[in-house]
């Protein structure tokens, strides 16, 4: 049986055989290569699962075990008790697009409310909104078929070989095979990844778009950019390149802390390389500057014509259909097919695609989850439906997100058992990958089908099948008859045509395929009212502090290790959390390896164990992914800063105080 990998967004192609997991050789995203993280999943598919719904009314009650014909009477009346912006809703890019549809479809469509967002929020929200800002639409405008024939590749904020192992192995395999192929690593931590790299520009965080700048500023005054391709492709650039002269590399070199001839040297890298594909992470979209971080580094793709055979701007996407999420529109302004609510035509064609009256769909985006926490706390909203995915400690502020959890009527709909079931009123099982079929799309575009290869334990369900039968329970079933995913999948395509994501003409049987080609715009013309991509000014805002905390994954685990640290193979090594501390700044501090310290930021305390290593002097790392049993929460010190554009929040750059013996390094927090 095929699927595709439930882990990161590579869209690697597995097959699954005699119960064991290996890798699909005729998938054209990964080619038959795979990382250790799935082989390990049948392992854990049926390990701690949740097989039955369960119910308390009070927070401070045990849970009951309770019928499905129970919880979707409770949910019923739970939803036609409130108004339609007191519920909210939570989504995953681990659902299928099957899912995702269905859901977006009953909320935003027939609930009339816009009140839903994902944790797509938290990763990919800003690369999605830079897109549209640049080319007019979401879409990576390249596919992997582009690093076969590139000569240079740099990576920023990403630590790849860690977080998408897939793609950076088949870059190491191209530079064994061509030395000449140069690796740029823009990173504050000297990660696995910087490791492997020809540069390695070890930046202050937060300082990138200085930095893009600063590339552009050379390129201008040396007379690199590509002027041809400006004045036929591209409007804004005299703006841009206004703003980004600015930025000197004497200047720049000081923000960012870096040598000056880094910056030439990266300048002389997007100016004269054969074809030059950029690729970035979390490091550039968790910001509170993010969208400019992702403008300022696309605006140099722009100045040196690198699109399509000589380059391309990539992000990497950080959730196995995070892609399919952003094509069925299930953040707050979204709608399927890369549509708008805010755009009168787009509603008017869903409202009519689903048979709705017309002002249905409601123009207005709905608040994004953070602040739908401050809505909770403030008892505007009243229900909050969490599905696959652990908000209790991937948000930021967890401090206050747990009061916020305390105070809303809580369902959460899941594999397992995670941490915001601590908060729960309600808990639904659903079945995962492997018992049940669907869709998924990667990184790159391309579409895979997930073939289901196991039966689900107890009463666990698809998820689309829940919202189904809530739905019909709620008197909307002539919507929301759907038998199978197959019948949701032929719905949800005839969606998608006509439009940038068009997979009208797919069918199950046509997957693994990548819709829009190897290049999104082969004739450079783009999805903007002129059809040129734009080029925008990178404002930069300095921000200093003596201690920056970042945030991030290890190597084994995935997100909140809600099934891969239930691999004994996958533990092994990461058992704790931990601070990843540069050894001066340990010893100008008194503080050994091992030894236990505590952070303080202004929004709560944690304990972590010291590890020194190759992190930039003032700077220290902790994963985020460890839970609530573990007691070392790192988002309970994280805050509420968000990008204005993509309301994204920063998870990059947390001020914090270490407490050694009795002292604290500075006195500007409020542990």
């Amino acid at each position: 049986m095929r699927f595709q990998c439930p882990y990161c967004g590579v869209g690697c192609g597995l097959l699954y055989e005699g119960g064991r997991v290996k890798g699909d050789k005729d998938h054209m995203a990964s080619k038959g290569d795979v990382c250790q993280k799935p082989l390990y999943y049948p392992k854990v598919m049926h390990k701690d699962r949740l097989l039955r719904p369960l119910f308390r009314e009070s927070k401070r009650g045990s849970f009951k075990e309770i019928d499905w014909e129970r919880a979707y009477s409770i949910i019923s009346s739970k939803l036609k008790s409130l108004s339609p912006e007191e519920v909210y809703f939570y989504l995953s890019g681990q659902l299928m697009t099957e899912d995702i549809y269905v859901m977006n479809k009953f909320i935003k469509g027939f609930l009339k409310t816009n009140n839903i967002d994902a944790n797509s929020r938290l990763c990919m929200a800003t690369p999605a909104t830079a897109y549209r800002l640049v080319f007019g639409s979401d879409g990576p405008p390249c596919s992997y078929e582009d690093f076969e024939d590139a000569d240079a590749f740099v990576f920023a904020g990403s630590n790849a070989l860690w977080t998408h192992p897939v793609v950076f192995k088949r870059i190491l395999k191209k530079k064994a095979e061509k030395p000449e192929v140069k690796i740029v690593v823009i990173d504050p931590v000297k990660t696995e990844t910087a490791k492997k790299a020809d540069l390695h520009i070890q930046i202050r965080a937060g300082t990138d778009t200085a930095l893009f700048n600063s590339v552009l500023c050379v390129l201008y005054k040396k007379g690199w950019i590509n002027w041809e391709f400006l004045k036929k492709h591209v409007a804004g650039y005299e703006e841009a390149i206004n703003e980004a002269v600015k930025y000197t590399p004497e200047i720049v070199s000081d923000i960012c802390q870096i040598e000056e001839g880094q910056i030439y040297e990266l300048a002389e890298l997007y100016a004269f390389s054969k074809k030059l594909i950029s690729l970035w992470c979390q490091g550039l979209n968790q910001s509170s500057q993010g969208v400019m971080k992702n403008l300022s580094l696309i605006n140099l793709h722009l100045a040196t014509g690198r699109l399509n055979h000589r380059g391309c701007p990539f992000s990497l996407t950080g959730q196995p259909n995070a892609m399919g999420g952003r094509e069925m529109g299930y953040l707050s302004h979204g709608l399927p097919g890369y549509r708008d609510i805010r755009k009168e035509e787009d509603r008017r064609f869903m409202e009519e695609f689903w048979g709705i009256e017309v002002g249905s769909i409601k123009p207005n985006p709905g608040p994004t989850i953070t602040e739908a926490i401050d809505l909770m706390l403030e008892g505007k909203i009243k229900l909050l439906w969490v599905v696959c995915t652990n908000p209790a400690i991937t948000l930021p502020n967890l401090n206050k997100v747990w009061k916020a959890f305390e105070r809303a009527f809580l369902i959460v709909q899941d594999a397992y058992w995670n941490d915001t079931c601590e908060f729960a009123n309600l808990i639904l099982p659903a079945s995962q990958m492997g018992e049940k079929e669907g869709v998924m799309t990667g990184s790159d575009r391309t579409l895979s089908l997930c073939q289901k290869f196991s039966e689900p334990p107890g009463e666990a369900k698809p998820d689309w099948l829940i919202f189904v039968e809530v739905a019909k329970y709620m008197g909307m079933g002539d919507a929301f008859n759907y038998h199978n995913s197959r019948e949701i999948f032929e719905e949800l395509k005839s969606a998608t045509r006509g439009k940038l994501c068009d997979i009208s003409e797919l069918d199950y049987e046509d997957l693994p395929k990548r819709w829009g080609g190897r290049w999104l715009y082969p004739e450079l013309r783009f999805q903007t009212e002129d059809g040129k991509a734009k080029m925008h000014p990178a404002v930069y805002k300095h921000e200093e502090f003596e201690f920056i905390l970042l945030t991030g994954r290890t190597k084994n685990q995935w997100h909140t290790m809600t099934r891969t640290g239930k691999s004994e193979e996958l533990l092994r090594g990461e058992e704790e959390p931990f601070l990843l501390m540069n050894p001066e700044d340990g010893e100008r501090l008194g503080i050994e390896e091992g030894e236990f310290v505590e952070l303080a930021s202004e929004h709560g305390k944690v304990k972590l164990r010291v590890r020194f290593g190759g992190i930039k002097e003032g700077h220290l790392f902790a994963p985020f992914g460890y839970g609530l049993k573990h007691g070392s929460i790192i988002n309970a010190l994280t805050g509420d800063k968000i990008d204005p554009i993509s309301k994204e929040p920063d998870l990059k750059l947390t001020p914090v105080a270490i407490k050694v013996k009795g002292a604290v390094t500075h006195e500007h927090v409020k542990g």
